[in-house]
């Protein structure tokens, strides 16, 4: 994964802003938009820092996004209890 020429920074979308908004709920504000990085597909992706700085998940906020608005993911507290709680 990378980011460069070939892949820009781009904003997040609201959904992935909804994630990350839970990530930083949960973990703090050390979790920012500018920690974001972006896959060779385009797809944001952030690895989750707690509050000692100890990196614990690799959370790809794309598809959480796109899964919490389909409803595949039906709640927010599905959302923070089953994919973004290290278990």
């Amino acid at each position: 994964m990378s980011q460069g020429p070939s892949n820009p920074r781009r904003a997040l979308t609201p959904d992935e802003q909804f994630v990350l908004e839970q990530i930083q709920d949960l973990y703090g504000p050390q979790n920012s938009d500018d920690r974001v990085f972006f896959s060779d597909g385009n797809e944001a992706v952030l690895v989750v820092v707690d509050q000692n700085g100890v990196r614990g998940m690799f959370v790809a906020l794309t598809n959480l996004g796109a899964w919490y608005t389909d409803g595949t993911i039906k709640t927010v507290q599905e959302l923070r209890k089953e994919w973004l709680t290290a278990n």
